[in-house]
């Protein structure tokens, strides 16, 4: 997903949406974020999952990263798990709405592991460790 979303230009990036357009195919060919993007990557072996004829880019994106909400603690209110945050939230656009960015993220996460002030900087209140 790294390698792939820093092929996407900036104009055609935007943290806050997964897709703008066509959702029935896994191609996207309008602005979209990190999930919306990638669904291109999805393979036979792990079929599209779709909600009234639009893609679920909520449960595609957990099945296809793995990254699915196991903390209990978290609010109910909070669909996806830290890691899952971390590399893909709307709350992001407002503070590092770049596909670069967005590939540091998740290679961070492979690498060291979610930042335990992971959720102050993408909100903006502290320096982001990957830049």
């Amino acid at each position: 997903m790294a390698d792939y979303i820093r092929t996407i230009p900036q104009e055609k990036f935007d943290m806050s949406i997964y897709r703008s357009g066509q959702e029935e195919t896994p191609e996207c060919d309008s602005i979209g974020c990190v999930v919306g993007h990638c669904t291109i990557l999805d393979s036979e072996e792990l079929p599209m999952v779709f909600y009234s004829k639009n893609i679920d880019f909520y449960t595609w994106s957990e099945q296809f990263t793995g990254l699915i909400k196991t903390d209990s603690s978290m609010p109910e209110w909070r669909l996806h798990g830290p890691e899952w945050m971390w590399c893909f939230d709307t709350y992001w656009a407002a503070t590092d709405n770049t596909p670069g960015g967005a590939a540091r993220r998740i290679e961070w996460l492979l690498k060291n592991g979610l930042p335990g002030n992971w959720e102050a900087q993408m909100m903006g209140e502290e320096p982001l460790c990957y830049m």
